[in-house]
């Protein structure tokens, strides 16, 4: 795991933090250089979260909800610290940055090159 991939985000409250682990997840989840068993992580949290089972009831006022938000965060942060640390590092850099990907491919997807544009 990379340096930057852990790094606390300064001055951003909870839900900040929650925009940019949904923001790292979704970039890691395009990129196909990150195994597919791992893209089951926040996959099954997704599925969990709309699921009728839960740990804490939904009609529970608060509690159930913060238990969905928790399962989520916590697939997310496991997804992203288990993603490849130089995809994780690549995409941080270009998240902070604000720069989009642009993602070149063969014929057969292989990721072969991957890099920052500005518009």
């Amino acid at each position: 795991m990379g340096e930057n991939s852990e790094a606390p985000a300064r001055g951003i409250g909870f839900f900040g933090q929650l925009i940019q682990q949904l923001r790292l997840s979704w970039a890691l989840l395009l990129d196909n250089r990150v195994p597919w068993i791992l893209k089951l992580i926040p996959l099954g949290a997704i599925v969990y979260v709309i699921s009728p089972l839960d740990l804490i009831p939904d009609v529970i006022p608060v509690l159930g909800q913060l238990d969905d938000l928790g399962i989520l965060m916590m697939a997310l942060r496991l997804f992203n610290s288990m993603a490849p640390a130089d995809v994780v590092d690549e995409h941080i850099n270009r998240l902070r940055g604000g720069d989009e990907p642009r993602i070149k491919r063969k014929n057969d997807e292989t990721v072969i090159d991957v890099e920052a544009h500005h518009d």
